[in-house]
């Protein structure tokens, strides 16, 4: 054996962490779950990550060396077969996340030692016999079990990292009262039910205590057996003898285990490698860690130029497009006054915004990397022919995220923070802009190593167009009827607020959880139906007052109050905010990155929620009208998420009912209730819709019984006849399931993909929530690409054929379009074709295998569409 180099550590402990230990630690310790966008467990990763940058930053120690136990079988499992039997495998996230561990500890500069058919801790114990006693070292162990309390000498301490607390040769002998080199013989009395090894029966901590301090050791007690007083112990001794000696033998560590080196040089710390913590930070989305890491984006200098001739600009393949939002004003008007052009990514220019038309007109071959072309249109109104939007290509890749602006992605992309960094008005725009270009070139790569690129250019980037002029047009409103109409919701709440006074015999502020709250169970003497979860007060929300709603008239005042306030505050007074008062239209902004899902979004106000159901519903429809000379045009996809059901499950029933144009929910009512048409009931008809939605958006029997209140029992007899019916969608949700558990993602018709965390949580709400958003994310996103693609087909052919009607607003499943008169016929014919056969006009490789529908109409206000 070599022996190592008598080189000495003055007052600098030798750190040795039992890594395995360490790792289990780290992920208990931190509740609940974390994982990254995409769907990657990352809690004892980061909880690792987090322990170990304290003690190198706290310590900061020379020598540190971090010890794992490998997969394979040691030799203590050929001693025992049992040993570590009852320990429960390790958990498929915590196993998923060990190599990451691996790697950043490496990268941080830590040698990482194993050793097959060894543990981690025997490891750690050859390290402490071959190296830091024959140097007379200190060494600190951290570990989180007791395994290597025999260790503990006068140079070497333990430390629990997550209770903050050392473990020393003092504080042993305090609590034991026998010295560490013998723990293995205590624990082979008590047993270690943590791995499997069975103690004396009867023998707890306190008796082998007394028994070690006596005697000093299992040697010495054996052969004094006779002098114990207790002939009960002294038979318990006797007869388990064997298994307390194998005990110690599995417990004993192996002082010689092979290490690969015995020089101590060996085993120094190294500069860390911040290029590959960077890479692995980027991937875990360690946000905070990657900005406290040394980045090499202290290198990224690019300039700035002025420039007045773009006669002399060079033709690029690509350049970047950044313009200046102005100051002022959220609604500002202003055009920006200077645009910043990157054609490379050393050298930026800025020129007067004046001179963008004859930039496109130069650099009519080169494509435009631009960050949100909407909003490019709306300062410029200048259409780009070859355009590529890093906003949008950033969503396709991964719509959970809840940022995607530009600050945002050069921090992703290039570790570029704007906020820190201490640059100069000009090196902030050159940096912007040259970094614009250059996260550009990454997304490219991106979408088309994920065979995006066709639907980012073809449907995406155009859509930008479409909802550009939807919201330059607007919708208009009868801003009259809107103040009556509020007036007249004013007087209905003041109303009911005196009903709900008179009753609760006080004035209290209905929109207070917490004083109706009070009303409802401490006067009222209501029952609680579920408590809040952060205050654990009686919960006020809708689901209780529905419940409570047939037990006194005070909760139906409340429910209806709710509404009309809703209706009120959110609808009409939002339109009379935002209505143009020259024009009495509303120019709400859509959002083409706002929801996980790929629907859009919208706000100022949000058209996106408007109620369609009852006498509410068609008042505030009735707000929104035709100008004069035109008709609205309502177009709305008839049980579209069921059509898509029906196809990725293919289900033959369903997709020849489909084909038949049957009405499905009775067609469905006969299927469940086993019943011809003529028989369904109104109350049939009615469960089977709600089952067909349900089953779309991954409702549970727990779910469907308080939808339809009726008895879990109950709503499990539904659903099994209903998959009874239909067993390929069974098997459609089952491998579905199955697939975003494997992939940690499900993608739409597109192929745009939903990354879904959530279904690898170990809390079983969120668990169930992650199954939910897995069976509707590929149907309800997919209805989202087809009507995206409606929306593109149809402005391209409104067009192509030189029609003034126009596209106003998108809800979900429908299109709404103001037709001139005299349009209304061609509109007719030609906006249902278009809509049902979308993928067609766009030359796009997608199909439906059931037929698509259409149901339209025509009325001077939304109202008369329905």
């Amino acid at each position: 054996m070599v022996k190592p180099s008598s080189d000495k550590l003055k007052n600098n402990s030798i750190i040795l962490i039992d890594g395995s230990s360490f790792i289990y630690r780290a992920y208990f310790a931190i509740p609940g779950y974390l994982a990254t966008t995409k769907g990657l467990p990352t809690k004892a990763v980061f909880g690792v990550t987090q322990m170990v940058l304290k003690i190198l930053k706290e310590w900061d120690p020379e020598y540190i060396i971090w010890f794992m136990d490998e997969k394979e079988p040691t030799f203590r499992h050929k001693l025992y077969e049992n040993y570590k039997a009852t320990r429960p495998k390790m958990p498929d996230e915590l196993k998923i996340q060990i190599p990451y561990i691996k790697d950043i500890i490496s990268a941080l500069g830590i040698p990482v030692l194993s050793s097959p058919g060894y543990e981690g801790d025997d490891l750690i114990a050859s390290f402490i016999k071959n190296i830091v006693k024959n140097l007379n070292l200190s060494a600190i162990i951290i570990a989180g079990d007791r395994d290597l309390y025999s260790l503990i000498d006068k140079n070497v301490s333990i430390y629990d990292p997550v209770r903050e607390k050392f473990l020393d040769l003092d504080t042993f002998l305090k609590k034991y009262q026998f010295p560490p080199q013998i723990f293995p013989e205590f624990r082979a009395l008590t047993g270690d039910p943590s791995d499997n090894i069975p103690g004396v029966p009867g023998i707890g901590e306190k008796t082998a205590k007394e028994l070690l301090k006596r005697f000093k050791n299992l040697e010495t007690l054996y052969q004094n057996i006779q002098k114990l007083s207790s002939p009960k112990l002294r038979e318990k001794l006797i007869k388990y003898k064997d298994q307390v000696l194998n005990n110690v033998a599995l417990l004993t560590l192996n002082f010689d285990t092979p290490l690969p080196s015995y020089d101590l040089s060996y085993y120094k710390r190294k500069e860390p490698d911040y290029s590959t913590l960077r890479k692995i930070f980027k991937k875990l989305e360690f946000r905070k860690l990657l900005s406290e890491i040394k980045s090499t984006s202290s290198d990224f200098k690019p300039i700035l130029m002025e420039v007045k001739d773009i006669s002399k600009l060079p033709q690029k393949d690509c350049l970047s497009l950044l313009f200046l939002q102005p100051r002022g004003s959220l609604f500002s008007l202003a055009q920006p006054s200077e645009i910043i052009v990157a054609l490379s990514e050393k050298e930026a220019y800025k020129l007067p915004a004046s001179h963008l038309k004859n930039l496109i007109q130069k650099f009519s071959e080169t494509e435009f990397i631009v960050h949100d072309y909407k909003s490019f249109l709306k300062n410029f109104n200048l259409p780009l022919n070859n355009v590529f939007d890093t906003k949008l290509a950033a969503y396709l890749l991964n719509p959970s995220l809840k940022k995607y602006d530009l600050e945002f992605l050069l921090q992703e992309h290039l570790e570029i923070s704007l906020e820190t960094s201490k640059l100069s008005k000009n090196e902030g725009l050159a940096t912007k802009s040259c970094g614009l270009l250059l996260v550009g070139k990454d997304l490219i790569n991106q979408i088309q190593k994920e065979g995006l690129i066709d639907w980012l250019k073809k449907v995406e980037i155009p859509l930008s167009e479409v909802l550009f002029e939807m919201e330059t047009r607007g919708f208009k409103i009868d801003l009259d009827y809107v103040r009556s109409l509020n007036q007249e919701y004013q007087a209905k709440l003041k109303e009911l607020e005196e009903k709900m006074f008179d009753i609760a015999g006080c004035k209290f502020n209905p929109r207070s959880s917490h004083e109706v709250s009070n009303i409802l169970f401490k006067k009222l003497k209501l029952p609680s139906v579920k408590k809040t979860p952060k205050s654990s007060l009686p919960s006020t929300d809708a689901e209780v007052l529905e419940e409570l709603a047939p037990l006194h008239p005070f909760v139906q005042y409340l429910l209806r109050y709710r509404t009309l306030y809703k209706i009120k505050s959110t609808y009409l007074e939002g339109f009379l905010k935002f209505a143009s008062a020259s024009t009495h239209r509303l120019h709400t902004q859509f959002n083409q990155t706002g929801t996980a899902t790929g629907r859009l979004s919208s706000q100022n106000p949000n058209l996106q929620n408007i109620p369609i159901k009852g006498e509410e519903g068609l008042a505030i429809r009735r707000v929104f009208i035709a100008e004069k000379g035109y008709l609205l045009c309502s177009l709305d996809y008839s049980q579209i998420e069921l059509r898509i059901l029906a196809h990725f499950s293919e289900d033959e029933k369903l997709i020849e009912a489909f084909k038949k144009g049957e009405d499905i929910h009775t067609f469905t009512a006969c299927e469940v209730f086993g019943v011809p048409p003529e028989k369904v009931t109104t109350e049939m008809r009615r469960i089977s819709k709600v089952i067909n939605f349900g089953i779309a958006y991954g409702m549970s029997a727990y779910g469907l019984s308080k939808e339809l209140k009726i008895s879990v029992k109950e709503a499990e007899t539904i659903i099994d006849r209903y998959f009874t019916r239909y067993p390929r969608i069974k098997d459609y949700i089952q491998k579905t399931l199955e697939f975003a558990k494997e992939h940690g993602y499900v993608k739409t018709l597109a192929g745009r993909k939903r990354y879904i965390p959530e279904l690898y949580s170990s809390n079983r709400t969120v668990k169930e929530l992650g199954q939910r958003m897995a069976i509707n994310t590929p149907i309800q996103g997919s209805a989202a690409d087809l009507i995206k693609c409606a929306m593109v087909a149809l402005q391209r052919e409104l067009k192509k054929n030189n029609l003034k009607t126009a596209i106003i607003l998108q809800i979900h499943d429908e299109l709404v379009l103001e037709v001139p008169e005299n349009e209304v016929e061609m509109i007719r014919k030609l906006a249902p074709k278009i809509m049902e056969h979308p993928f067609k006009y766009l030359n796009l490789p997608y199909e439906i295998k059931v037929p698509i529908k259409v149901n339209f109409s025509f009325g001077k206000n939304w109202a008369e569409c329905k």
